[in-house]
């Protein structure tokens, strides 16, 4: 259809052309040249200059219809890198890789965004926390619990608190003691100890997004579906989140040579 389009827009070309020298009173009958039936008076006392005009307009006209004609296939949208890509990734070997041979012992919960997608998981931690439920000793709200007695033993005498200032948080800002099986947002609403991220997110937003994006904090089984990656609390002591200071490590040839001496 395209060369029957194009051979009928060259010859209506030509003819236009054909008729509007005719109407300088040149030439002679062009219905042979232009295809057509109609008597059109012409190339008959035409110079050589309006010859060579003419010529000219057909040698343009029909260099124009070639280009459209080549052009009549596929866009050069369709040729693109990112056609490309979609074209021979059809052709590829698909992968099944998966994380799961190497992460299947672990508890997991699950990482989800505001519409309830899951993003990825993280280990349970409720099932590793030894003092846990906290109600095993906290059999009495905390006001009737206090003690006057400057020799007793305090609560919690083993965790010492050194993050930020006094002035900034203290253990209430993230323990409710109203509930203490579970941790507390700024807002008042209670969080499972299972999600704590949501509490070091408050503050901590931006390490909280590069670990949503994979850029911060431990993979657990690699990068392969379904990921799982350690929380804040893996790595990072709450109560003290900062590390010490240490020396980079380094290969000690003495002690290998002491472990195996061949």
């Amino acid at each position: 259809m395209d060369k029957i389009r194009n051979n009928i827009l060259y010859r209506h070309s030509c003819c236009a052309f054909a008729k509007a020298m005719a109407k300088q009173g040149k030439g002679r009958n062009l219905s042979k040249f232009c295809g057509i039936n109609k008597g059109i008076p012409a190339y008959a006392g035409m110079t050589k200059m309006a010859i060579g005009k003419l010529a000219g307009m057909t040698f343009l006209l029909s260099y124009l219809l070639f280009l459209s004609s080549s052009c009549s296939g596929p866009s050069h949208s369709d040729h693109g890198p990112l056609a490309q890509i979609e074209k021979h990734s059809n052709d590829s070997i698909n992968y099944q890789v998966s994380s799961d041979p190497f992460t299947y012992a672990i508890e997991k919960v699950a990482v989800t965004n505001t519409e309830n997608d899951t993003l990825f998981f993280t280990p349970n931690r409720i099932n590793h926390i030894v003092s846990f439920p906290c109600n095993n000793c906290h059999t009495q709200p905390l006001n009737k619990m206090v003690s006057n007695d400057p020799a007793g033993k305090k609560a919690h005498w083993d965790i010492k608190l050194n993050h930020a200032t006094e002035e900034a948080l203290n253990c209430l800002t993230c323990h409710s003691s109203d509930d203490v099986e579970h941790l507390r947002l700024n807002n008042n609403k209670a969080v499972s100890f299972n999600k704590s991220q949501k509490v070091c997110a408050q503050c901590h937003s931006t390490q909280y997004n590069d670990w949503v994006g994979g850029a911060h904090g431990k993979k657990l089984g690699g990068w392969a579906p379904p990921r799982v990656s350690n929380t804040c609390v893996n790595c990072h002591d709450p109560h003290s989140p900062g590390f010490e200071h240490r020396w980079p490590s380094r290969l000690n040839t003495v002690k290998i040579q002491e472990l195996d001496p061949k």
